[in-house]
């Protein structure tokens, strides 16, 4: 079956949760933990959270990257190289053109800062899970460090095989996983329904009314949950627009049926540390361990998604001459974007170490979290303004100024967490 096919096939779908849904589909571990540590556990506050959750979603990964960034490619690639390259058609020469380059150098570098950051949060905070295990909930920062590092040798070790294989083998794994988020979230919302009121915006601009100044802050753990969201648009080369656009569908629902579960736990539980963790453990204690194992499973796969979109940029960076010349295998005999790049996979490993043995601590991570993907998000806005307008396409143009400003908006959030990141 094609990737431009009206239909995606049931195992093309299947492959895009393996490869793609990775990262952003591991943000419910950490995401709600992370931001009740700016803001007080209250309800009001937790329906406000819900509600930012929610939209966010729907603006910066449903509307900027699945509606409007996957309606440009070059030969089926996708990427802010290629939102330059779209862009370059139109504008060659002069200051405008300059700027381009500019921003799309820009856009390339924090996108490479991310595929760094993503590996390191994800699996440490996989491994942090192991703090609620009886028997070993004094088990050392330095052990869980070992073991992260070890896992995260292991995956980089694994890369040569290619994404076709690899997304083979975590497609189903994915799956679980989303199943997993999806029944334990349906799960918590059944005793406190009452949580789904949050899908209203007037919760979310309540809060930001409500709490001022530091509520605007929350913005900038806020899109944790939004994390990997440019992983659609980077990735359309491996795998086509269809099965990744149908494959989201699906994830963006487990994800917001598992942040409102997580919500209708906090407040019938009053936690808000490790929150997915004791919710699961609260639910089925017995199905504990196999929960921790899957959760290990999909920070692996999270990191996969992100390592897949730092080879993809690169090998568009080559073909487009920003990047110098290496030696690239090719991986897979039906799609060319399959590759694997060993020069970057070994760089990207020890840039990952690094992170991993200097911050420690997920919670540590999360204040480095966040700045790359949102700056790259309103590049990537900025790249689509100026090409629907060139292209005369008024409506599409109108919706990403409003994606610019809720971009811009996260953005500037986002800074605050400089001095601890």
């Amino acid at each position: 079956m094609q990737k431009n096919d009206k239909f995606s096939s049931f195992k093309e779908i299947i492959q895009a949760m393996g490869l793609v849904f990775g990262d952003i589909g591991t943000s419910p571990i950490y995401t709600l933990t992370v931001i009740f540590t700016l803001t007080a556990p209250t309800r009001e506050n937790l329906m406000g959270v819900l509600s930012l959750l929610f939209w966010t979603l729907v603006m910066l990964v449903t509307v900027e990257y699945a509606w409007l960034a996957m309606s440009l490619s070059i030969k089926g690639e996708g990427g802010i190289i290629v939102l330059k390259e779209v862009l370059a058609s139109s504008v060659k020469t002069g200051r405008k053109a300059a700027f381009a380059t500019f921003l799309g150098f820009l856009g390339v570098s924090l996108l490479m800062g991310d595929g760094v950051i993503t590996p390191a949060i994800s699996i440490l905070s996989a491994v942090e899970g192991l703090q609620l295990l009886p028997g070993i909930g004094n088990i050392s920062v330095t052990t869980i460090i070992i073991a992260t590092c070890l896992i995260t040798i292991i995956l980089f070790a694994f890369q040569y095989r290619g994404t076709d294989k690899v997304s083979r083998l975590f497609g189903p794994i994915m799956v679980i996983w989303f199943l997993s988020l999806f029944v334990s979230g349906l799960y918590s919302i059944s005793f406190g329904p009452s949580v789904l009121l949050a899908l209203s915006p007037h919760y979310a601009i309540e809060f930001m009314l409500h709490n001022g100044l530091s509520g605007f802050f929350v913005l900038s753990e806020v899109i944790l949950c939004a994390t990997g969201g440019e992983a659609l648009y980077a990735d359309m080369g491996h795998l086509g627009s269809q099965p990744i656009r149908h494959a989201w569908y699906f994830v963006f629902f487990a994800l917001v049926i598992n942040y409102f579960g997580q919500g209708a736990f906090m407040i019938s539980h009053n936690v808000h540390d490790f929150v997915l963790f004791v919710m699961v453990k609260s639910i089925a204690g017995y199905l504990y361990v196999p929960f921790l194992i899957l959760t290990l499973f999909a920070t692996i796969i999270a990191s996969q998604a992100m390592i897949s979109a730092v080879m993809s940029l690169v090998y568009q960076g080559i073909t487009t001459r920003v990047f110098p010349l290496m030696k690239v295998k090719y991986t897979s005999s039906q799609l060319k974007s399959q590759i694997y790049i060993g020069s970057v996979n070994w760089i990207l490993l020890i840039a990952v170490l690094f992170m991993i043995l200097l911050f420690r601590k997920s919670e540590n991570l999360a204040a480095a979290y966040g700045l790359a993907v949102t700056a790259t998000m309103t590049i990537s806005a900025m790249f689509m303004i100026w090409i629907f307008k060139i292209k005369k396409h008024k409506l599409k143009m109108f919706v990403a100024v409003l994606v610019f400003i809720t971009d811009f908006f996260f953005l500037i959030a986002v800074f605050n967490k400089i001095p601890h990141g």
